[in-house]
């Protein structure tokens, strides 16, 4: 690991939810580290307007829902935290750093729109249950900015609590928040093909528990087949799998790009899974019945 970083961060995060917390908890590991956070639904130990103030790097971490009738996601969260940021600190050296996820695009729009303040897309790959070891055990850290030296200083400040050894992937806005989704939705996609094997190997009388093993011992593949998963029900359910695969659908028709390999894994999950628990999770929708 590294040695702990001599430098003062002064760290901020906007939303303390499971993504914002795993954040702060994850950046005091280094005690050079200072933290700042606000949630206007928590008890928050700072105000709004502190975390700005004695922040460097301004983490956002607030909610994306889907609409409830299915047709998208909602950023309108993002998009109001950002507007009222980023006029407290164009021309300084301050970087908001958006950590919730956004279509493609999104954080490209902000730069465009605040020429003068510095920007960066920083997906998160944790799970809900999990997001604090997570957090600390990434297998890749991915940071998309405008700027190349902001990029490398979001690297450093990774590097005051993450491994040495640890994979960085600097790009650009648009494939950070691309790298995300993409990430997401394979998942999602290969729990489904499993769910899949799992119905012939019963139909054909193989052993899928063997089938399986023997299946995710090839590196290329990898885990995440055995079929009831986690929660024992079929398919993919949980916070992230299911909005985002919504979210990349609607960009994708908004964009008039085929994805009806993915539109029909969706209609596949909503079959065959019994229980839609994304639908009873806080913050699970958006302010409107659909991006219309």
């Amino acid at each position: 690991m590294n040695k702990p970083n001599s430098i003062t961060n002064k760290i901020g995060i906007i939303g303390w939810g499971f993504v914002g917390e795993a954040t702060g908890v994850g950046f005091s590991k280094n005690k050079q580290n200072k933290i700042f956070w606000f949630d206007k639904f928590k008890e928050s130990p700072n105000t709004f307007d502190e975390v700005i103030e004695n922040s460097e790097y301004i983490f956002i971490c607030v909610p994306t829902p889907m609409f409830r009738d299915y047709s998208g996601m909602d950023i309108s969260i993002v998009k109001g935290v950002v507007e009222t940021i980023a006029s407290k600190v164009i021309n300084t050296s301050k970087v908001i750093i958006i950590k919730s996820t956004v279509l493609p695009g999104t954080t490209f729009e902000f730069a465009k729109k605040y020429p003068n303040v510095n920007f960066a897309m920083n997906p998160e790959f944790l799970t809900q249950n999990k997001a604090k070891e997570d957090f600390l055990n990434p297998a890749r850290t991915v940071v998309g900015v405008t700027k190349k030296e902001v990029g490398e200083r979001i690297k450093k400040l990774y590097s005051s609590i993450l491994p040495k050894d640890q994979p960085y992937f600097i790009t650009d806005l648009v494939s950070a928040e691309l790298i995300k989704y993409m990430s997401n939705v394979t998942l999602a996609s290969k729990v489904l093909l499993a769910n899949e094997f799992y119905e012939l190997a019963n139909k054909i009388g193989a052993n899928y528990e063997e089938v399986y093993k023997a299946v995710e011992a090839d590196p290329r593949i990898g885990k995440h087949l055995r079929v009831p998963g986690p929660d024992g029900d079929l398919g993919f359910g949980g916070a992230c799998f299911p909005k985002d695969t919504l979210g990349l659908l609607s960009f994708a028709k908004n964009n008039k790009v085929d994805m009806s390999a993915l539109d029909a894994i969706w209609k596949k999950n909503l079959k065959i899974r019994k229980v839609r628990d994304w639908e009873h999770m806080d913050n699970a929708f958006g302010r409107g019945a659909s991006k219309k």
